[in-house]
């Protein structure tokens, strides 16, 4: 009799274990940044920038242009909501796009396109709330916006990575030129030096080209020859990525692989250039901070 008198209990522990996976589980869903940023995607409004609207931006984020409020308060108003669901998300601990490497050239990268938009309004949206004078909102958009920025890289392809860099280029520029156009308190000038540290290093390029490349196997599983100078061109693009003196291996292998796979490799010079200019956009904002 004792054995039946144990089975309930050995289901109750069971069903005590599986609730407390499936707790840990949703906690984990809920801790996800990247879940509220797509929500924050779906309540952006009339966000089309065009290519002469994203040149002006560039130009105000670079301060050679003057931030004009009247031509984006409207924009900007109709996208608080966007705009704030976006920051709140930054405070979670984890961001997780949950991409599906196995798809290869097939993975999304709609979520970067749509952050692209959302992080160009962040920006306009920060400058808009130093122009009304509230130095605080404008502080924590900077911050929530080099964050979110920073997230958009994470786990992703070049393709987002290079978006990322752009985003974070453009808020570092932009609490370069709050620091440099208003008289910021101690205490914002501690919340965007801790924003800006927690940006790091800034992105991992190498990891990101790495995962580009790799999608690339699927083309050439039938061919051992081409296959073996993809893996060739991996090793020598990540270290070339890690250290600019290794490019000329990396030319070496991209020039001795078929032809056909040597079109669709990434300028690495190019990526090389974008991951420089965003250091040097860190340090200097840094040492503004200091």
């Amino acid at each position: 009799m004792k054995i039946f008198n144990t089975i309930p209990s050995m289901i109750l522990i069971a069903l005590l274990s599986a609730g407390s996976a499936l707790a840990q589980r949703n906690t984990s869903f809920t801790e996800n940044a990247a879940l509220r940023y797509w929500s924050a995607f779906s309540e952006v409004q009339d966000s089309g920038i065009t290519d002469q609207q994203a040149k002006e931006l560039n130009a105000i984020v670079d301060g050679t242009a003057p931030y004009d409020d009247s031509k984006y308060k409207d924009l900007l108003e109709k996208n608080t909501l966007a705009l704030e669901i976006m920051a709140r998300a930054t405070s979670l601990p984890n961001c997780d796009w949950g991409l599906d490497y196995g798809l290869g050239h097939d993975i999304p990268v709609d979520y970067a396109k749509k952050a692209l938009v959302l992080g160009r309004l962040n920006v306009l949206y920060a400058f808009h709330l130093l122009k009304t004078g509230n130095k605080d909102g404008a502080v924590r958009a900077l911050a929530a916006g080099l964050r979110f920025s920073h997230d958009v890289g994470n786990g992703g392809s070049l393709f987002a990575t290079l978006i990322a860099k752009d985003l974070l280029t453009g808020h570092l520029r932009a609490v370069a030129g709050a620091l440099r156009l208003e008289q910021l308190s101690a205490g914002q000038r501690s919340q965007l030096q801790t924003a800006v540290a927690r940006v790091g290093e800034g992105l991992d390029w190498p990891m990101a080209a790495k995962r580009d490349l790799e999608a690339l196997r699927g083309d050439y599983a039938g061919n051992s020859q081409t296959s073996a100078a993809l893996t060739r061109i991996i090793s020598s693009y990540v270290a070339a990525l890690n250290d600019e003196s290794k490019l000329p291996a990396l030319d070496q292998a991209v020039q001795g692989a078929p032809q056909e796979l040597a079109n669709v490799i990434p300028n690495a010079k190019r990526v090389l250039e974008q991951k420089q200019d965003l250091n040097n956009t860190l340090l200097q904002t840094r040492a503004l901070l200091q």
